[in-house]
Order: structure tokens, then sequence, then C-alpha cells
């Protein structure tokens, strides 16, 4: 039961959640408007004010992301952990 309560320092985050953290939040700031622009030019008129309907706005914006945090996530490199140990 006092292995419950002893204080342990933190563990680091792990490398492959930064890169995924990051390939998420730079994905909704940079690839998103993007491939918004790209479908807007292509299938809705993109001489005219942006026309592309709200639930395809949410839509490509949450696959967009998803797949860059998946990307990002899956290309890093893995964080060792020796202290999880097998019992």
């Amino acid at each position: 039961m006092s292995e419950l309560h002893e204080a342990s320092a933190p563990s680091p985050i792990e490398t492959k959640v930064k890169a995924a953290t990051v390939g998420g939040a730079g994905s909704a700031a940079v690839i998103t408007p993007a491939a918004l622009w790209l479908i807007d030019e292509l299938w809705f008129n993109g001489t005219a004010a942006p026309d592309v309907p709200l639930p395809l706005v949410g839509l490509v914006g949450l696959v967009v992301t998803g797949v860059c945090a998946f990307v990002g996530g899956y290309l890093a490199r893995h964080t060792a952990r020796p202290d999880l140990g097998r019992s």
C-alpha cells in the first residue's frame, strides 16, 4: 500500500505524443485552410466568396487533422520506457 503513496518524478512526454500533437495543431492551422481553398476552387466556383458548405468544412477539418495527427505519431521514433518493467 505504501507504493501507491510514494512520490515519483513525472514521466517525460513520449516522442510519439509530441509529434501527434504538433501534427494535429499544425494541420488545423495550415493544411486545413489550404485543403478548403482547393475544394472551393475545384468544386464550388472559386471566383465568388467561399461557398463550401459548413458541414463539409467541419468534416474536412476533422479528417485532415486526424490524418495528420496519426501520421505524425506513426512516423515518430518510439520512446523507450525501461521504468515500466514487465512483471
